[in-house]
C-alpha cells in the first residue's frame, strides 16, 4: 500500500512540475498559453491552435462570418442567421 501511495505521489509531481511540450502549439485570447491554460484546453479534448476563454467557455478565436450575397451596394449583415439589407 505504501509503495502505490508513494508512486502516485511522485507521479503527480512529475505531472505537475513538468510543463507540457506542446503547451507552445495553444494561443489563448491572443498570447501563448500557459501551462495551465494548455493542460486545460487538453483536457478538454481542443486541439493546437488559437482559443478564446472566457466567461462563457472555450471557443476558437477565429470564426469565419457567412459571406453576403449580391446586394447591390447596400449594407448588410446578419442577424440570427438572417440576412438583413439597408
Amino acid at each position: 500500500m505504501k509503495k502505490t501511495l508513494i508512486n502516485a505521489i511522485v507521479a503527480f509531481g512529475f505531472g505537475v512540475v513538468t510543463s507540457p511540450a506542446f503547451a507552445n502549439a495553444y494561443v489563448v485570447n491572443g498570447h501563448a498559453a500557459s501551462p495551465a491554460e494548455a493542460r486545460l484546453l487538453a483536457s478538454y479534448g481542443a486541439p493546437p491552435g488559437n482559443w478564446k476563454v472566457d466567461g462563457y467557455g472555450i471557443s476558437p478565436a477565429v470564426q469565419n462570418a457567412a459571406a453576403a450575397t449580391d446586394t447591390r451596394g447596400q449594407t448588410c449583415r446578419y442577424v440570427l442567421d438572417v440576412l438583413l439589407c439597408d
